[in-house]
């Protein structure tokens, strides 16, 4: 059996390889880029800049059972705190997370411990998809310059997605 660090070698260039031949204006935005979403990340400053749209995808990378990702209220973000059902929870076992966005304010927290209070948390403005190019965002170390300045479609997130669960599996 291959190694754990093989296996994930050869699924980023398999998910690099997607992106170069993808063609759509949807993107794929990984958070806090190689620092991922972790403690110690200015995730106001990453986002600074740039322009996300419908149907971009946010990829959180994040150690097993260290962190969550919630989707929450401005109000419960602006307090770090969940005070009623939130928008949306994924914690737990996960190593990658895939939010597909739709138009409008999206918020996000850590809600382990003072992780949020210490900057975990990022906030989004979505707007309708348009036609108009946008930077690339970064898409990791394994990237050429062909692949980085590569689209990542609706169809790539899906393919990522499934990258994703085989490196929960992989880790194992």
């Amino acid at each position: 059996m291959a190694s754990p660090s093989a296996l994930i070698a050869m699924l980023l260039v398999m998910v690099v390889g997607c992106a170069a031949v993808a063609s759509a204006m949807e993107l794929s935005f990984i958070v806090g880029d190689a620092q991922g979403w972790n403690t110690g990340v200015n995730y106001t400053a990453w986002a600074k800049g740039k322009t996300f749209e419908a149907n971009d995808t946010l990829v959180f990378r994040y150690a097993r059972n260290q962190h969550t990702v919630t989707e929450v209220t401005k109000s419960d973000y602006d307090a770090c705190t969940v005070s009623g059902k939130p928008i949306s929870d994924f914690e737990g076992g996960a190593l990658v997370t895939f939010i597909a966005l739709s138009p409008g304010e999206h918020y996000f927290i850590c809600k382990i411990g003072n992780h949020c209070a210490s900057g975990m948390k990022l906030a989004v403005t979505v707007s309708n998809s348009s036609d108009t190019p946008r930077p690339q965002p970064w898409i990791g170390p394994y990237s050429t310059p062909a692949s980085a300045s590569a689209h990542l479609h609706a169809g790539g997130a899906v393919v990522a997605a499934a990258v994703g669960i085989l490196l929960n599996l992989a880790l194992f």
